[in-house]
């Protein structure tokens, strides 16, 4: 992979991916994992999250999270929260895919975000979004959420960000195109 040189370049520990895993409760979806991915694509931070109500519904085909990855599981939503305030901060811009819902789950409220489900908007507009795998594949001709046993936060939060590098390396050889014209 290319190595992006731009105005973030001194900025880059402050730039994060981040994508959670939610399964239902009695009181509606809950955060049983957290990923947290840096701009080198490292993961930084992964856990899962004990919810705070009586599971349902495991959601394993989607969340990849099964009754055995939160056996013996004590990690508190409250946990995580305090965790994640002390690596992002109010200048640190979050990249993810449909944000909104990570956030919601993790009860956090941030305000430098990128959204891939708002870059790569639907050809019909909001409310419609495009399938994270679909973006991979189109952009990136990378395969993801490819396993019947369902996502994987870490390839998802990787994913985003690629997305997102790709998305600026794309949109400067475009510039530089309409600079040498």
């Amino acid at each position: 992979m290319t190595t992006i040189v731009s105005p973030l370049s001194g900025n880059l520990k402050k730039v994060f991916s981040l994508d959670c895993e939610m399964c239902y409760t009695k009181d509606g979806l809950e955060l049983t994992r957290v990923t947290v991915v840096d701009w080198k694509l490292d993961n930084v931070y992964d856990t899962f999250v004990s919810p705070d109500n009586p599971i349902l519904d495991y959601n394993t085909r989607f969340s990849g999270v099964t009754e055995e990855c939160l056996r013996g599981v004590t990690t508190s939503l409250r946990e995580v929260q305090a965790v994640l305030l002390s690596m992002i901060h109010r200048d640190t811009i979050l990249v993810g895919h449909s944000l909104e819902s990570d956030l919601i789950a993790l009860k956090l409220v941030h305000s430098s975000v990128v959204d891939t489900s708002v870059v790569f908007p639907h050809r019909l507009g909001p409310p419609y979004k495009r399938a994270l795998r679909n973006l991979t594949a189109e952009h990136l001709k990378q395969i993801i959420q490819d396993n019947e046993a369902g996502h994987d936060s870490y390839e998802d939060s990787k994913a985003c960000l690629e997305l997102m590098l790709h998305k600026a390396q794309e949109d400067l050889k475009k510039k530089e195109r309409q600079n040498n014209k």
